[in-house]
């Protein structure tokens, strides 16, 4: 999903000494930790795709791992885009995306089988900065749009100054710092600006835009990096990048009138709840524009894509296992690391879709 970045992350979890009691079911084994148990089968996969899930991704396959030997799982932030090409190439085992497959992509993948798109992950697009002397901003879906095309130059700008009443605001020129990769993240955004300031946004959306001007940056860590190295510079990123960071966040300003802070986990909950239940393709559309005042706007879910049928099933059965843990206990995870805990009934519709990878 994003030029100077750092270098890509990736996790690999082995079979660790198990947290729980195992306890074999024929070509498994199945690990009991507290109240629950989790389904454990051998063998190894991996995937690739969106840096806004890969926090989240990172702990489930540590947990995972501990609690299953014999579960490799490995996960390469790469972007978006670029995990979905390598699922279609067949080089992973599973994409995740920060936006829905797109036609040219569903029919790629769908020559090659069955495709199943799951909502694993929800959490919020912050918009990181750099301003000395200020930790308390709040912007608008239009001075947001404006800042990014590149017609709000200077912090003091008037459209930044009405949204924040008794702050003084320095005459800083603004440095913005977007994704230079096939973006998820960047999609969301550019689709909660065309959403929400159709009058100040032009640009249109998609995980790729020509920006006017600014710098770019690949992955979320590069984006948040970058940030971090520029004052009067400002980002979006996953809210843990920024949190890992230690860099403030502004608040926005939701359709209600209100301007809510993305760290908020119940505001993110919110908007995943105002977003409401998936088509039958696994799609959720987001609540960029809901008057709900506890809403954080730009609050989206992010993906896990596979395919239906697998030549080995054991391989098949590790992938549904990992996911199923994702979608199941790893939610618990969430809050911790600033994203939002899947709803129940999002989670039961991701559990059947999993269900049916064989």
């Amino acid at each position: 999903m994003l030029a100077g970045g750092t270098a890509v992350a990736a996790v690999m979890v082995s079979a660790c000494s198990s947290s729980g009691t195992p306890a074999a079911t024929g070509g498994q084994t199945t690990t009991t930790t507290g109240a629950s148990s989790i389904a454990c089968a051998s063998g190894s996969i991996s995937g690739a795709g969106s840096t806004f899930v890969q926090t989240i991704a990172q702990e489930w396959i540590k947990d995972f791992g501990n609690k299953c030997p014999g579960a490799n799982v490995n996960y390469q932030g790469v972007g978006s885009g670029a995990g979905i090409q390598q699922l279609t190439a067949g080089t992973v085992d599973f994409g995740a995306t920060d936006v829905p497959l797109t036609s040219d992509q569903s029919a790629a993948l769908q020559a090659k089988g069955t495709v199943v798109q799951i909502p694993w992950a929800a959490g919020a697009i912050s918009l990181e900065y750099n301003l000395p002397g200020i930790t308390n901003l709040q912007l608008s879906p239009d001075a947001i749009a404006g800042i990014f095309s590149g017609k709000i130059k200077t912090w003091n700008n008037s459209t930044i100054e009405a949204d924040n009443p008794g702050l003084t605001l320095p005459s800083t020129t603004i440095s913005t710092v977007h994704r230079s990769d096939s973006s998820g993240t960047t999609g969301a955004f550019t689709a909660y600006l065309s959403a929400t300031a159709p009058q100040a946004w032009t640009l249109g959306s998609g995980k790729t835009v020509s920006w006017p001007n600014g710098s770019g940056a690949k992955g979320s860590d590069g984006v948040t990096a970058t940030v971090k190295q520029t004052s009067g510079a400002i980002g979006y990123a996953e809210v843990s990048y920024a949190k890992g960071a230690q860099l403030p966040m502004a608040k926005v300003k939701n359709a209600s009138g209100a301007y809510v802070s993305p760290s908020v986990g119940a505001a993110v909950s919110a908007a995943i709840n105002a977003a409401g239940t998936p088509s039958s393709t696994g799609v959720v559309t987001p609540a960029y524009t809901s008057t709900d005042a506890t809403v954080y706007p730009i609050s989206t879910v992010t993906y896990v894509v596979v395919l239906q049928n697998h030549s080995g099933a054991g391989k098949a059965q590790v992938l549904k296992d990992f996911l199923l843990y994702a979608v199941g206990a790893g939610q618990q995870s969430a809050s911790s690391l600033y994203y939002a805990p899947l709803p129940s009934s999002l989670a039961t519709f991701d559990k059947t879709a999993i269900q049916s990878i064989s």
